[in-house]
């Protein structure tokens, strides 16, 4: 197995070593995370439209969040190579807990709403209209369901190594099916779910919830 070792091999590595399956796994937890957070901001942004306006049609709803010109996957990674090369000048950053989008919701969903358009080639496969919709709503409910799936993972580790190597863990500690982090996360992906169900229904579309 490939092993990078030093800063010579990965900018910013140090001393330590990483392994390549490691480097993968670390690409794909960060890529999950990125993609969770945008997609998250599009159902929201779609729910609350649904919730304040009848008789939407699925044009509406795309122009609302930004999608009605369609999707081209090598248009948009054109589009975030040519921002990254256009900046050539390195600003102060402004502090997170100064960011804009902390105290307000539009400005929150343009930050989303960028982050979307730079994933689009990684999470639709040539769609258009609904099905672009359908594949983002889609993956959203994937991305909440793994990561209730492995948070409980994650505490179940514990339980068992715990029980394993400290005497009376069990007596003192909470079982995964019960702990309270692992049943908020698996609440967060039910509630997801019938966010998309609600959006779905107000579109009159079944595409995505005939996949549920």
């Amino acid at each position: 197995a490939k092993v990078f070792k030093g800063e010579k091999a990965i900018a910013g590595l140090g001393a330590n070593q990483l392994t390549e399956k490691g480097r993968q796994i670390g690409i794909q937890a960060y890529t999950d995370a990125i993609q969770r957070y945008a997609l998250r901001g599009l159902l929201q942004r779609l729910v609350d439209l649904c919730n304040r306006q009848k008789g939407l049609t699925l044009v509406d709803a795309l122009r609302h969040v930004g999608l009605n010109g369609g999707v081209n996957t090598s248009q948009s990674k054109g589009l975030a190579l040519a921002t990254s090369k256009a900046k050539s000048s390195v600003d102060w950053p402004t502090l997170p807990w100064n960011e804009a989008s902390h105290t307000d919701p539009d400005a929150l969903w343009k930050h989303q709403h960028s982050i979307l358009m730079k994933e689009i080639p990684s999470l639709v496969r040539n769609g258009n209209g609904n099905d672009t919709l359908s594949q983002l709503l889609q993956k959203c409910i994937t991305l909440e369901d793994d990561h209730a799936t492995r948070v409980y993972k994650s505490k179940s580790r514990d339980d068992v190594r715990g029980a394993a190597t400290v005497p009376g863990y069990k007596d003192v500690h909470i079982a995964a099916e019960k702990d309270s982090v692992v049943l908020a996360a698996k609440e967060e992906a039910d509630m997801v779910r019938e966010k998309v169900i609600l959006v779905e229904e107000a579109l009159g579309g079944t595409s995505v919830r005939s996949r549920l």
